[in-house]
C-alpha cells in the first residue's frame, strides 16, 4: 500500500515540472529523483537502453501524450461560405434584390413579381457556394502540406538505435541528436560532448547557448546552478549547432515550449510576391470598371429624366421610376462585382495548390509558397556534389595502407593483406570516431545506410574487418567527440586506452589536410615511419590525385597517442574527461600517425547529366559548390556534363573557395537607400569576371556559398542553392530559391530552406524549375483570359446603356458570367500541367512585366473581334434574322438579348482555348488538346448550364429558348474567334511592344487592405492581415518563450 502510495506521488511530482520556470528548482527537482538515472526510471526508461518495450511506449504515450503536430484549426465550409457573403458589393446587391423583389410583387402579383428577385438570390448563392468549396478544397490542400512538412525521422534508443517517425516520440524515450538537428521536444541531455544550441528562435538571444550532460553539470561545480548558459535542458524549436548527444524526452506535442507558442500560432500564407504585383493590376481594372458602372448608371438615369421630364412618358414619384432606378442600380453594382477582379490574385493560389499538391509527388516539398514562382525565372543553380549529382550510396572501393594500394575486395576478416595491429587501430578508429547508425538486413545481408553516408561506407569496412560499430558507442572509455564541421573539415574522438592509461586520438577527415597534420605513417607490419616532406609529396601525388582522378572520394584516418608520462591524465576518468575539454581543439589532433587514406566511391546519378543539358539549353547556369578536393570535383563535373570534354579550360572555370574568397576580398557592409545594412561584395569587377567563367568550386566552404550566392543576386541573377549542412543555412536563406536535402540535409538547413528535395535528387531541381516556369505561365493565361472578358463586358455595357437604354447583359446573366471568369476560369487555366518545352526558352527576368505586348497582342485582337460581334448581335442582328416573339409573353428584343447572351458566354468559352498558348513555340490554339482534363470538364460544364439557362431559364432569367439555327449561329461566332485570334498572332510583337495598360508594382501587405478591390470586394483572409497579425503576436510570443525557457 505505502508502495503504491510512493508511485502516486511520484506521479504527481512530475507533472508538477511542467509548471516550473526556476532552473534551480527544475535542477533541485531531477537532483530529488536520483539525478538523470532516477529520472528515467520515474518515466520507466533507462539511459542505455531507453524504453525497451512497445508496450511501454503505449503506456507512457496514453499517459503523458503523444507528439502528433499543432495544428490551426481548419475552417468549415459554412465559415468560408459567410466569409464569401462579407463581399461588400453582394451585400449590396443582395439589399437591392431584396427591394426589387417587393416592387416586383407590388407591380405584378406575388405569383410571378417574385421570381427576378429570388433568381438573384439564388445565383448569388449560387457563386458564393461554388467559390467557398474552391476555397475549402485549396484549404484542404495547404493544410497537407503543413502537415506533410512536420513530418521527419529521429532517431532513438529502444533496446538499441532504431529511426522512429517524430510523432511517435514518447516522454522518457532516450533522444539521439547531432550537428543541424531541430529539438521537436523538450527533454534533458544525459550524454554529449562540445553541445552549443542556438536559442534564438525562442528566446531572441542570439549567443550560443553551452549543454553539459546533468551528471557533469552537477560533478563540474565551477558552473553555477543559476546559470542557463550551462543547462543541460534542451528546448523545442532551437537548434543544434555543434557537437551530439543524447537526451531524455520530458515533454511532448502541446505540452512543449514549442506547441504552447504553436497554440497561438497563425498559420496562413502571407502573400506571395506575384499576387502583390497583380493586386496592382486588379487595382487598375477596378478602377477602370468602377468607373464604367457609375458612368453606364449615369448614363440610365439620362434616359429616365429625359423620359420623365422632356417626353413626359410618366411621372416621376412613381413606382416605375423607383423600380428603374433600383434596376439601374443593380446593373451598376453587378458591373462592379464583374470588372473587379478579386479573383485575380487568388488564381494564383489556385496554381500554387495545384502545383504545390504535383510537386509533392515529384519529389519537392515546398514551404514557401512565393519560392514556387521565383523558381520560373532562377537562371543560376548552384548545387552540391554529394546526393544531388551523385546516388549518395557511399562505398570504400580501395584502400593505401602500410604503403600499398589495397582493393576493398582483396580484404576479408582473416586475410594478412594488413598487419593485425593496422585492422585493428583503423577498425576502432572507424568505430569509435563516428555517428552512423547503418543497420544489415538479416535476409538480404544487404547494409542500409543511416546517418552519414561517408560513415556508413567506413563502417562497412570495418565490419569487413570483423568489428562491431555497437560495441563502441555509448562507452565510458569515450571522453570527448569533436564533430565534423566544413570549417575544420575533420572529426576527431578522444579514447581513454586502459593498456596504459592514456588518452588517443582519432582523427578523421579531408586527406591533404589530414595528410598535413601528420608526422608519422603507419608502414608493414604495422610499423610507424617518420613521415618527411618528399613521402606527403608522394602520397598526394600517388595516392590522393590519383584517386580523385578516379572521381573517387578520398578521406585519411590516424591516430595520436598521449605519452603515457603525461601527469596531467592520471587519476579517475572524470578528471581526465575534465582535462581533455579544456585542450583547444586544434592542440588535440595535431602530430598524427596516419593509418590509411580511403577511396571512396559515389557514383553519378543516371538522369543528372540529361538534366544538366537541359538546365544549359534554358538559359540556366548549373554551377557545383562541393567540399572534395578540386581534382575530384573536375572529374566528376566533366562526368556530369558540368564541364565539356576535351576543351580547354577557362582561368575561373574550376576554382577553389579559399583563392576565389582573396581574389573577390570577401564581404563588405553598407546602407542601401531605406538605411538598412546590407552586404556587398568588395571587388565587385573581379567578380563578374570569375562569374562569367566559373563552374566548378572546390574545397568549399560555407561561407564561400555566401559569397558567391551574395555575388550572383547582386549581378541580378535569380538563383537558386542546394545544401545540406547546419553552415549552409546562410547561403540558402540568402538565395532567392534554397533547396534543402531531405535525406541527408540537417534540420536547420530545411528549416532556412524554401523548398525540401526529398529524395536529394537533382532532377527534382529541375522539376521545380518547369513547375515555377508553368504557374507563371498560368497565370498569364489566366490575365489574357479574364482582361478579354472585362473589357468586353464592359464596352458593351456602357454602350447598351447609352443607345439602348438598358445593359445587354442583366444582372442575373453578369453573375453567371462572373463566375466563368473568376472561378471556373482559374479552375480551367491556373491548373494546367506543365510542359517540359518550358525550358526552351529562357526564364523570366525579374523585370518583366506580367502582361507582355505578345499578350497584349491576343487581348486585344480576341476584344476587339467580340465587340464587333456583339455590337452587330444588338444592332444590326434582326435585319437579317427573325428575332420576332409575341409581346405578351416576352419583350419584344428578349430573342436579341438571348442571342447576344449566348453569343457573349460561347465566345469566352472558345476564347479560353486560344488563351491556353502565350506563342512562346506554337501558335496552334489546339496543341497539347488533351493534357488538362480539367479544362474540358470545366468548359463542358460551362456550355450545358449556359443551354439550360437558355432554354429553361425564360421568365428567371429573362431570356427566350433559341432554335436549332440560332444556336448554331452563336457556335459559329464562337469558333470563327480561334480562327481571328490565330491570323492576329501574324501582327508582328514589336507593334504592342511600348503597349502598357497596367502598372505591375507590388503592393505591400500592409498597404493591401487600402487598394480599391479590398475595399469593394470581400477581404480574403488567404492573402490579408497576415503581416500584421504577425507583428502583434510577435511580442507576446517572445515574451512568452523567454519566461518560459
Amino acid at each position: 500500500m505505502k508502495h503504491q502510495y510512493s508511485k502516486q506521488q511520484d506521479s504527481q511530482d512530475y507533472e508538477q515540472m511542467r509548471g516550473i520556470e526556476d532552473f534551480k528548482d527544475l535542477v533541485l527537482r531531477v537532483q530529488k529523483w536520483g539525478g538523470d538515472q532516477g529520472l528515467a526510471k520515474q518515466l520507466k526508461s533507462n539511459q542505455q537502453k531507453g524504453i525497451d518495450s512497445e508496450a511501454q511506449v503505449i503506456e507512457n504515450r496514453e499517459k503523458y501524450g503523444n507528439n502528433d503536430p499543432i495544428e490551426k484549426e481548419s475552417e468549415s465550409l459554412c465559415d468560408l461560405i459567410l466569409e464569401c457573403f462579407g463581399d461588400t458589393m453582394l451585400q449590396i446587391l443582395l439589399l437591392a434584390a431584396f427591394v426589387s423583389t417587393i416592387i416586383g410583387m407590388v407591380n405584378e402579383g406575388v405569383a410571378t413579381g417574385w421570381t427576378e428577385g429570388a433568381t438573384i438570390f439564388f445565383a448569388v448563392f449560387l457563386i458564393v457556394s461554388i467559390t467557398a468549396g474552391n476555397n475549402y478544397l485549396k484549404e484542404r490542400q495547404f493544410q497537407q502540406l503543413r502537415r506533410r512538412l512536420d513530418e521527419g525521422i529521429v532517431q532513438v534508443v529502444r533496446g538499441g538505435i532504431v529511426e522512429i517517425s517524430i510523432k511517435d516520440i514518447v516522454v522518457g524515450d532516450v533522444l539521439q541528436f547531432g550537428i543541424g538537428d531541430m529539438f521537436a521536444v523538450d527533454g534533458l541531455m544525459i550524454q554529449g560532448s562540445s553541445v552549443k544550441v542556438d536559442e534564438s528562435a525562442m528566446t531572441g538571444e542570439s549567443d550560443e547557448i553551452k549543454k553539459l550532460p546533468f551528471s557533469e553539470m552537477i560533478q563540474q561545480s565551477k558552473l553555477p546552478l543559476d546559470s542557463h548558459h550551462c543547462s543541460p535542458f534542451l528546448i523545442s524549436g532551437t537548434k543544434c549547432l555543434d557537437g551530439n548527444g543524447y537526451m531524455l524526452v520530458l515533454q511532448v506535442g502541446q505540452n512543449t515550449v514549442q506547441g504552447q507558442l504553436k497554440l497561438l500560432l497563425n498559420q496562413d500564407n502571407p502573400p506571395t510576391p506575384l499576387q502583390q504585383k497583380l493586386e496592382g493590376v486588379a487595382e487598375d481594372i477596378g478602377k477602370l470598371g468602377t468607373l464604367v458602372a457609375i458612368l453606364t448608371f449615369i448614363a440610365l438615369m439620362g434616359h429616365l429624366i429625359y423620359d420623365v421630364f422632356v417626353l413626359h412618358k410618366h411621372d416621376f414619384l412613381t413606382l416605375k421610376t423607383f423600380s428603374f432606378i433600383i434596376d439601374a442600380f443593380m446593373i451598376g453594382v453587378t458591373i462592379i462585382v464583374v470588372a473587379v477582379p478579386e479573383g485575380l490574385p487568388l488564381a494564383v493560389t489556385i496554381a500554387l495548390a495545384y502545383s504545390v499538391g504535383k510537386m509533392k509527388d515529384e519529389q519537392n516539398l515546398v514551404k514557401n509558397l512565393a519560392s514556387c514562382e521565383t523558381m520560373g525565372g532562377a537562371n543560376n543553380i548552384c548545387s552540391d556534389k554529394t546526393g544531388t549529382l551523385t546516388q549518395n550510396v557511399m562505398s570504400v572501393t580501395t584502400i593505401w595502407s602500410e604503403n600499398s594500394f589495397i582493393l576493398k575486395d582483396q580484404l576479408t576478416s582473416n586475410n594478412n593483406l594488413l598487419s593485425k595491429q593496422t585492422v585493428e587501430i583503423m577498425a576502432e578508429s572507424i568505430c569509435y570516431n563516428s555517428n552512423a547508425n547503418p543497420t544489415k538486413d538479416k535476409n538480404s545481408n544487404r547494409w542500409i545506410q543511416i546517418g552519414n553516408k561517408t560513415e556508413c561506407a567506413l563502417i562497412e569496412l570495418a565490419d569487413l574487418f570483423g568489428f562491431k560499430y555497437a560495441n563502441y558507442r555509448q562507452n565510458d572509455k569515450i571522453l570527448r567527440q569533436i564533430p565534423f564541421s566544413s570549417k575544420r573539415k575533420k572529426m576527431s574522438t578522444a579514447v581513454l586506452n586502459q593498456k596504459n592509461q592514456t588518452v588517443r586520438i582519432f582523427t578523421k577527415g579531408a586527406s591533404e589536410i589530414i595528410l598535413a597534420q601528420c608526422f608519422k605513417y603507419v608502414s608493414k607490419g604495422g610499423n610507424e615511419m617518420l613521415l618527411d616532406k618528399a613521402k606527403k609529396d608522394d602520397i598526394l601525388h600517388n595516392v590522393i590525385e590519383q584517386y580523385a582522378s578516379q572521381c573517387l572520394r578520398t578521406i585519411a584516418i590516424a591516430y595520436r597517442d598521449f605519452e603515457p608520462q603525461s601527469s596531467s591524465f592520471k587519476g579517475s576518468t572524470v578528471n581526465m574527461k575534465a582535462h581533455i575539454h579544456q585542450i583547444p581543439e586544434d592542440d588535440l589532433d595535431k602530430d598524427l600517425t596516419l593509418i590509411a587514406i580511403c577511396g571512396i566511391k559515389d557514383p553519378i546519378r543516371a538522369d543528372v547529366p540529361n538534366a544538366i543539358k537541359l538546365c544549359n539549353q534554358s538559359g540556366v547556369v548549373v554551377r557545383m559548390v562541393t567540399g572534395d578536393n578540386i581534382i575530384t570535383a573536375q572529374s566528376i563535373a566533366k562526368e556530369c556534363g558540368i564541364l565539356e570534354q576535351g576543351r580547354a579550360q577557362q582561368e575561373f572555370e574550376v576554382i577553389e573557395g579559399k583563392k576565389f574568397r582573396e581574389l573577390v576580398g570577401g564581404l563588405m557592409t553598407v546602407k542601401d537607400d531605406e538605411g538598412k545594412e546590407i552586404k556587398k561584395i568588395k571587388n565587385m569587377q573581379i567578380f563578374s569576371k570569375i562569374s562569367r567563367e566559373m563552374r566548378v568550386m572546390a574545397r568549399a566552404s560555407p561561407e564561400d556559398k555566401y559569397l558567391l550566392v551574395t555575388g550572383l543576386i547582386e549581378e541580378g541573377n535569380v538563383v537558386a542553392v542546394t545544401g545540406d549542412g547546419t553552415n549552409d543555412a546562410p547561403a540558402l536563406k540568402k538565395a532567392d530559391v534554397g533547396f534543402a536535402m531531405g535525406i541527408t540535409g540537417s534540420d536547420v538547413a530545411k528549416d532556412a530552406a524554401d523548398i525540401i528535395l526529398i529524395d536529394d535528387n537533382f532532377n527534382s531541381i529541375l522539376t521545380a524549375m518547369i513547375w515555377g516556369r508553368n504557374i507563371y505561365d498560368c497565370i498569364r493565361k489566366f490575365i489574357q483570359f479574364q482582361l478579354t472578358v472585362n473589357l468586353v463586358a464592359l464596352f458593351m455595357s456602357f454602350t447598351g446603356a447609352v443607345i439602348l437604354k438598358q445593359s445587354p447583359l442583366n444582372a442575373i446573366e453578369m453573375l453567371w458570367v462572373n463566375l466563368i471568369m473568376d472561378t471556373f476560369a482559374s479552375l480551367a487555366l491556373a491548373t494546367e500541367p506543365p510542359s517540359i518545352t518550358v525550358l526552351s526558352r529562357l526564364p523570366y527576368r525579374r523585370t518583366d512585366q506580367i502582361v507582355s505586348p505578345t499578350m497584349y497582342r491576343t487581348i486585344v485582337g480576341a476584344s476587339v473581334y467580340q465587340i464587333t460581334i456583339l455590337s452587330f448581335i444588338l444592332f444590326l442582328l434582326p435585319n437579317y434574322v427573325d428575332c420576332s416573339m409575341p409581346p405578351e409573353l416576352y419583350p419584344s428584343n428578349v430573342v436579341q438579348m438571348s442571342i447576344f447572351f449566348q453569343a457573349f458566354v460561347l465566345m469566352q468559352v472558345f476564347n479560353s482555348i486560344s488563351c491556353r498558348q502565350l506563342d512562346y513555340h506554337t501558335k496552334n490554339p489546339f496543341s497539347n488538346f488533351c493534357n488538362n482534363p480539367l479544362f474540358w470538364i470545366v468548359q463542358t460544364i460551362t456550355v450545358i448550364v449556359q443551354i439550360l439557362l437558355i432554354q429553361y431559364g425564360g421568365r428567371y432569367v429573362k431570356v427566350s429558348h433559341l432554335t436549332s439555327s440560332q444556336h448554331l449561329l452563336c457556335f459559329g461566332f464562337g469558333v470563327f474567334g480561334i480562327v481571328f485570334s490565330l491570323l492576329f498572332k501574324f501582327i508582328p510583337e514589336s507593334i504592342c511592344q511600348k503597349i502598357h495598360l497596367f502598372r505591375e508594382d507590388e503592393i505591400k501587405t500592409d498597404k493591401m487592405d487600402d487598394t480599391l478591390t479590398s475595399r469593394l470586394r470581400r477581404k480574403s483572409t488567404m492573402r490579408l492581415h497576415t503581416s500584421q497579425r504577425s507583428k502583434v503576436e510577435g511580442g507576446s510570443l517572445q515574451k512568452m518563450s523567454s519566461q518560459k525557457i
